[in-house]
């Protein structure tokens, strides 16, 4: 009967690690997703075409499209 509660002591106390890893890593994944959803885009797709495209017409170049 020992063995036994020492055994269920073991267990509830395993649990119990296991239990707060679980807490740190959702945790953790929740601010990895605020800090992910709150990056500001800083740049377009299309930003480098569209400078080619502005440098071409001030120097007065054909638009090669």
């Amino acid at each position: 009967m020992k063995k036994q509660v020492e055994l269920w002591k073991t267990q509830l106390q395993e649990e119990k690690v296991k239990s707060h890893q679980e807490g740190n890593r959702d945790r953790d994944r929740e601010a990895t997703r605020i800090a992910i959803a709150s990056i500001k885009r800083t740049i377009e797709f299309d930003d480098a075409i569209q400078a080619e495209r502005d440098f071409l017409a001030i120097i007065g170049a054909k638009n090669p499209w």
